[in-house]
């Protein structure tokens, strides 16, 4: 027993000094923090211009590295000062927790959102940081953002109440914001801080390209940005994120020509179709194809897009109406067979077996 106890005793020792020498698993390592380093041999408008541009697209880090190297030649440049506060500052401390939720309308984006509630069409950023937005530059027709409830905002949407304007979309913005404008006698009251800060004197030429088309269109100088736009080489008009504030910009100059160029409208109109392809909205598309084709019957361009749009979105919508109909998805059948015939008012197929949808739904009714 004496034995036993004490053979006991020697493995627990062994097994007590085998345990502390087991060597214990290196530590994790930390990762360094990524470094960021200015682009080498971009002049100061190249730089601006690609730090806001990097920024449009959320890449937060590489744009502050451009806009500090920006700042520490042009030492008053105020864009980039505003912009770099908007990367360096917790989203809880640049705007109130309290906000207002409204809905994107067509040609509607976060500079033009900045602009009209927050003041700044150059806030862009942090009002998408505020949304959690990765990509300020992609926002959709009906995405709901939250617009931080600041003083500008407030007055913003006090004056759309008292007018008896939606406040839950963006669709009413401009009417407001032009009566707002117009209704205001003190300019400061009103002026953005850019206007503040002179800027067509004083910060335009520190401008080109992308950030110069941003801020013409945030602005709504629509006839300016369209001529920005197409100074850009082509490579550089695919960069460019904010394709909404673009389409409506051709479609604004298309309204204006058709009073006095139709050619010259059905070019705007053209262009805005185009965009909405790249865009990936066919059904907008082909309305715009339609209008370009209506201004000029002889523009070869507007009516092979228009004609081939059509045939492809219908024949789209008539399968997709006739697998409902196999499912037994009745009003959705209808709706699409609508749809096609709203598109294609002649399309044969689409008539006869919207009918018939019509007359089985009937009948069920009955049961």
């Amino acid at each position: 027993m004496g034995l036993t106890k004490h053979r006991l005793l020697v493995f627990a020792f062994i097994a007590l000094v085998g345990c502390q020498n087991t060597p214990s698993p290196p530590p994790t390592p930390i990762e360094p923090p990524t470094l960021f380093l200015p682009e080498a041999g971009l002049s100061s408008k190249e730089r601006l211009s690609k730090g806001i541009a990097l920024l449009s697209e959320g890449q937060s880090g590489q744009a502050g590295a451009e806009l500090q190297a920006y700042l520490d030649t042009i030492k008053k440049s105020r864009i980039a000062s505003s912009l770099l506060r908007q990367i360096n500052t917790p989203i809880n401390e640049y705007y109130p927790q309290e906000f207002v939720a409204i809905t994107l309308a067509n040609g509607e984006s976060l500079s033009t959102i900045a602009k009209q509630y927050l003041g700044d069409p150059l806030q862009f950023y942090a009002l998408a940081q505020y949304n959690n937005i990765d990509n300020p530059g992609k926002t959709i027709i009906g995405q709901v953002i939250r617009v931080p409830l600041t003083s500008n905002a407030r007055a913003f949407i006090d004056f759309k109440k008292a007018g008896g304007m939606d406040i839950s979309s963006t669709e009413q913005d401009r009417q407001a914001k032009a009566q707002l404008d117009e209704n205001t006698q003190d300019e400061k009251a009103v002026s953005t801080p850019l206007e503040n800060m002179q800027l067509k004197q004083d910060l335009l030429p520190e401008l080109t390209g992308a950030e110069l088309l941003a801020v013409q269109l945030a602005d709504e100088k629509y006839l300016a940005a369209i001529a920005t736009f197409e100074r850009l080489a082509p490579a550089k008009r695919l960069e460019v994120s904010d394709n909404s504030a673009l389409i409506s910009a051709y479609e604004f100059s298309a309204i204006e020509a058709g009073k006095i160029d139709p050619t010259q409208a059905a070019e705007g109109y053209l262009k805005a179709g185009d965009l909405l392809i790249l865009q990936g909205n066919q059904d907008l598309a082909l309305q715009m194809f339609k209008r370009s084709h209506l201004a000029n019957a002889l523009n070869t361009q507007a009516k092979t897009k228009y004609k081939s749009l059509k045939t492809t979105l219908a024949n789209r919508y008539h399968r997709d109406a006739s697998l409902a109909f196999r499912r037994q998805e009745l009003d959705k059948a209808i709706a699409l067979w609508q749809k096609v015939l709203v598109i294609d008012s002649a399309h044969v197929h689409a008539k006869s077996h919207l009918l018939k949808a019509e007359k089985l739904k009937d009948k069920l009714k009955q049961l």
